[in-house]
């Protein structure tokens, strides 16, 4: 075997190698950006939702204080807003941990 046979093979290996290496980095980047577009969405929601809450709050608070009275629909908003307000409050928490630990 001379050497101008083997030359081609080796630059052939290392080129495979490159070419491994590469794709494993750009598979990790790709988890971690599915990761993170995941956090942004749960938390967008979430958001979302005391938003709703916290509006139905304002306009049931308006109507009761135009009327003088409530009429029962304000205190299911207001649960809905604390229940709004836990679930965001247990999303902070829980990625802020998971940030802490280091758990992807």
């Amino acid at each position: 075997m001379d050497l101008s046979s083997i030359v081609p093979s080796i630059i052939s290996a290392v080129a495979l190698v490159t070419v491994a290496v590469i794709e494993t980095r750009n598979g990790r980047r790709q988890t971690e950006v599915d990761r993170r577009a995941k956090i942004r969405m749960e938390e967008s929601r979430l958001s979302m939702a005391m938003m709703d809450a916290t509006i139905g709050l304002a306009m049931d608070t308006a109507q009761a204080l135009k009327e003088g009275h409530t009429n029962g629909t304000l205190e299911g908003n207001m649960a809905r807003a604390r229940n709004a307000r836990a679930a965001y409050r247990s999303f902070l928490e829980q990625t802020a941990a998971e940030q802490i630990g280091g758990e992807k």
